[in-house]
């Protein structure tokens, strides 16, 4: 049984790919935050503290290392650039400095945020890259000396799903506003391909089954905006008097630039492992079929915080 490392095991990404996989591999990782998993074995502690990260690798000796360590607060990089860059390019750089001496598969999770922000339906991962934001800068930074190590995989995504923790991942957060009857801001003049974190843990399993490496797109097929999957999204969950405002992303007055056309072509991964991604509307479909079948709550009683 192969041994798998998580980078931030109680975030999104992490945990999810804890409780999916752990039945296929050992899974082992670390978060800042103390983590009790069942069938886990999560050290707490910050990654920023190079001695800490290195002796857990070197000792566990791990076949794949996933790093999802990431500052993801767009406008907190702009404030703080210096934990950006420190989170998203320095720490990719000491797992890679690390993996070189014990030989372990590198998966670092990246954003659709790197690429030039163009009138292109979907970006292919030759596509210009050209971030207009510290946090895409700073993650394209994180990208390079994993494409540099012969065993590093660069994954490019935008998620949603089920958190682990009492936070909101951007389903989550029109979920929980449509039971509350709140007002939906959602921009129209945004397109993205978000996809489920569930099916990313199914495209990472693939990928350690083939031992493949290089960089890929993996997010849905085609993109949508981010007003039509809030539409989309009520109509699915059955929301009929769903609050939705449609507005332009200049209307929310944030503080770091965003991209408007972050959609991203599939493709590459898909012909590399033989698998189909579902659309933006299957995923919300199937995101209200894990809601229906308690994965979220089944998902929290496999571990969390303490």
């Amino acid at each position: 049984m192969k041994k798998i490392y998580i980078t931030g095991i109680a975030g999104l990404l992490g945990s999810n790919l804890a409780y999916l996989l752990k039945d296929k591999y050992e899974i082992y990782g670390c978060d800042r935050n103390k983590v009790l998993m069942s069938g886990v074995k999560a050290s707490a502690f910050d990654i920023l503290c190079e001695n800490e990260i290195e002796k857990e690798l070197v000792e566990i000796n791990p076949d794949v290392v996933i790093n999802t360590v990431a500052y993801v607060n767009v406008d907190g990089c702009e404030k703080d650039s210096e934990l950006a860059r420190r989170m998203n390019a320095e720490v990719p750089q000491r797992i890679v400095n690390i993996s070189e001496k014990t030989g372990a598969t590198v998966i670092q999770i990246s954003t659709d945020a790197v690429y030039k922000d163009t009138n292109d339906n979907l970006h292919k991962e030759e596509s210009e890259v050209s971030p207009v934001n510290i946090y895409g800068q700073t993650k394209l930074n994180g990208e390079k000396p994993v494409l540099k190590y012969k065993k590093g995989i660069v994954l490019r995504t935008n998620i949603y799903g089920f958190n682990i923790q009492d936070k909101c991942s951007f389903g989550e957060w029109i979920l929980s506003a449509m039971q509350k009857n709140e007002m939906l801001r959602m921009v129209e003049d945004v397109r993205f391909s978000p996809i489920l974190v569930n099916d990313v843990a199914d495209v990472i399993d693939k990928i350690i089954e083939k031992e493949i490496f290089g960089l890929f797109n993996v997010c849905a097929t085609g993109s949508i905006s981010k007003y039509d999957f809030g539409v989309y999204f009520s109509n699915v969950f059955g929301f009929v008097n769903a609050r939705i405002e449609k507005i332009k992303s200049d209307d929310l007055k944030l503080i770091a630039p965003r991209s408007k056309n972050m959609g991203m072509n599939n493709e590459r991964i898909g012909n590399e492992l033989g698998m189909s991604i579902r659309t933006p509307y299957e995923s919300i479909e199937y995101f209200k079929t894990l809601y229906d079948a308690n994965y979220h709550k089944e998902l929290k009683s496999f571990g969390g915080i303490y």
